[in-house]
């Protein structure tokens, strides 16, 4: 399965690119071994902490959608 995360997106969607999760947290919530998270451009201001791993053979990736910088912090805007 492949989930979408944008900051145009909202937690109670399905993942997928049309209707992409908000969060990343979200996502990892998701995932499962084989699964990959494409990430879209922006700032991501969130502390992930996935439920469930991957395995040797069926990792769960995160990447970059490839459409702009992501930043991916756990530090609180001032």
């Amino acid at each position: 399965m492949e989930y979408h995360v944008a900051k145009t997106g909202n937690d109670g969607a399905l993942g997928t690119k049309e209707q992409p999760f908000l969060t990343i947290s979200k996502a990892a919530q998701m995932a499962v071994a084989g699964d990959v998270v494409m990430v879209h451009a922006g700032m991501y201001r969130e502390w992930v902490s996935p439920v469930n791993g991957g395995t040797e053979d069926a990792r769960i990736v995160y990447r970059s959608a490839g459409d702009g910088e992501v930043v991916i912090t756990g530090a609180e805007e001032i």
